[in-house]
């Protein structure tokens, strides 16, 4: 079996990631996996949250060991709290960041700002940035005004993070097709989660559909979620090709 650091390999600097899952897949947890994976190697983290309160995300990453709220503290990462914000949930948690209204047309200049505001914490880092979950985004925003603001941020971060990496978790059952093809058609890496109940119970598989690396063949992976509380606990078989 082998681990998500395996599959995915030496994620290029500067690539965009999307991870398209269904209803009940467990690709959902991927992208907080690699985020602890690269807080771990020493980038500097960066999640917009627009999925839950802060302190159920902090649940939802020690699926994978990934300890949030001590990362926050050693000034490793920072959340962009969008839910909080447009929900009035906010909580006192250090390095956490609120907007006092959530509008499509003013967020990007008031994240800009908090960009500015951590460049003392990233300190010449590398970024490693996540979008939890763009279909939560969608939800809040809309989907056409979430791939506007998706547009200015992707144009936004060439010149001023031209090497960090975008992570786009998105589940596809809550989305636009069109939505979904978008997000593909702008991603460097586009990875595949899918999941089938059986009279065996539930079998996932993973698909690596797309990367940029020179020897890349599309591959399709057997996916279980193992016991362990860490990034080790996903694991994966390749069955082709």
């Amino acid at each position: 079996m082998m681990s998500v650091k395996e599959v995915l390999g030496n994620i290029m600097e500067g690539s965009v990631v999307s991870i398209i899952y269904d209803r009940f897949s467990s690709a959902w947890v991927i992208g907080l996996a690699i985020v602890s994976w690269f807080i771990q190697k020493g980038d500097f983290g960066i999640i917009s949250n627009h999925n839950l309160p802060v302190s159920k995300l902090a649940d939802a990453s020690r699926f994978v060991g990934f300890d949030l709220r001590k990362a926050l503290r050693e000034d490793n990462l920072a959340i962009i709290d969008i839910f909080g914000s447009r929900y009035g949930n906010r909580e006192e948690l250090k390095n956490v960041f609120y907007l006092d209204t959530v509008d499509p047309e003013t967020i990007n200049p008031k994240i800009s700002m908090i960009y500015s505001n951590l460049k003392p914490l990233m300190k010449g880092k590398p970024i490693i940035r996540l979008v939890y979950t763009l279909d939560g985004a969608a939800l809040i925003l809309g989907e056409d005004e979430t791939l506007k603001i998706l547009n200015q941020t992707l144009a936004h971060r060439s010149r001023e993070l031209p090497s960090s990496i975008m992570i786009l978790p998105v589940n596809k059952d809550v989305v636009s097709e069109r939505f979904v093809s978008w997000i593909a058609s702008i991603s460097d890496y586009v990875l595949v989660g899918t999941s089938e109940v059986t009279n065996r119970g539930l079998v996932e598989r993973f698909h690596l559909v797309r990367s940029p690396m020179e020897c890349f063949e599309p591959t399709t992976y057997d996916f279980k979620v193992s016991k362990e509380r860490k990034v080790e606990r996903l694991k994966f078989k390749k069955l082709s090709p």
